[in-house]
């Protein structure tokens, strides 16, 4: 461990504490909308990608299509399924860990009776690069073995965990921001409450806001969205029916991949929206939010708000 407030007097460098970050109670809020949007994004890109793939639609359909327990039965699998990797999550966080040379401790909780989690933690001293690998091992191990796995068998189920997966990764994707602002030289440590940064004073960077972009990812979600059924519902059939199109459908019917669909006759013109446009809506608003936190900057001078940064694990609804 790093002794605190001494000097390297090769390099008159004096480490001390520059960042401690801790999950507040508006920042489980904020990350529980964030992981919100990132679910129907993940969902909608991985449905996608197995039709595309094997042809078939998912259809997140597990019970006999009978009598009243039916829509019962597939809500209550999809929630178990949204939690099946929630072990497998935490154990690769774990891997990781051991592999630097940590002794990886496992629990779970409720942060702030808002946002449920699990986490993986240590008494180890990691190097930013070291705690990057971290944070993003489940998120490319989870997704790298179980993306082929459910289009090589055709396993539409998998659809829930890994994209449950992914939605829960978005915090650890935002602590990566977060810490690649800071130098490769600091050292990290994980406490009981978040995650402690040390370095000299003159590692502190410019804090990204949590804040900034959870409304940024709202706002831009909900302008794609209303932007995406104008353009769709006015100038779709307009534009189409200009071309002499008869019809066109964009996604399948009955499934989050559902999109667009339009039918002209001689006696009507008729068009269709589905949820397809808010997962790209959804999809949209994050990847407007993440590009503006990443040229959004505080004056270096500022203080660091605890409440605008996010603890890696702490943060996950897993």
């Amino acid at each position: 461990m790093s002794d605190h407030g001494t000097t390297d007097r090769g390099t008159e460098r004096t480490e001390t504490v520059i960042g401690d970050l801790k999950l507040t109670r508006g920042l489980a809020i904020q990350m529980a909308a964030l992981g919100t949007l990132g679910l129907f994004v993940a969902v909608a890109a991985l449905s996608v990608l197995y039709q595309g793939a094997t042809g078939e639609a998912a259809t997140f359909r597990f019970a006999p299509g009978v009598d009243w327990w039916t829509d019962a039965l597939n809500l209550l699998v999809l929630a178990v399924l949204g939690t099946a990797f929630v072990v497998p999550h935490e154990w690769l966080h774990g891997l990781a860990i051991r592999h630097y040379g940590g002794e990886a401790r496992y629990g779970v909780g409720v942060a702030h009776f808002v946002l449920p989690y699990a986490y993986a933690t240590t008494d180890h001293e990691f190097s930013r690069d070291q705690f990057v690998v971290v944070l993003l091992t489940p998120l490319v191990v989870l997704t790298g073995v179980g993306v082929p796995v459910m289009l090589l068998l055709e396993w539409d189920w998998l659809i829930v965990p890994l994209a449950a997966n992914a939605a829960g990764a978005v915090a650890d994707l935002w602590m990566t921001m977060t810490l690649l602002s800071y130098p490769a030289s600091i050292r990290l440590e994980d406490h009981e409450t978040g995650v402690r940064i040390l370095g000299d004073e003159r590692d502190r960077p410019r804090e990204l806001s949590v804040t900034a972009l959870v409304w940024d990812a709202l706002s831009g979600a909900a302008v794609a969205v209303i932007g995406l059924l104008a353009v769709l519902a006015v100038g779709g059939p307009l534009v189409l029916s200009a071309l002499g199109v008869e019809s066109l459908a964009v996604g399948t019917d009955g499934t989050v991949t559902f999109l667009f669909s339009f039918v002209s006759t001689p006696d009507e013109i008729s068009f269709a929206v589905g949820p397809g446009v808010l997962a790209v809506g959804a999809a949209l608003g994050l990847c407007y939010a993440f590009a503006r936190s990443y040229r959004r900057r505080r004056p270096a001078d500022e203080p660091t708000d605890v409440a605008d940064v996010v603890a890696p694990d702490r943060a996950r609804s897993s």
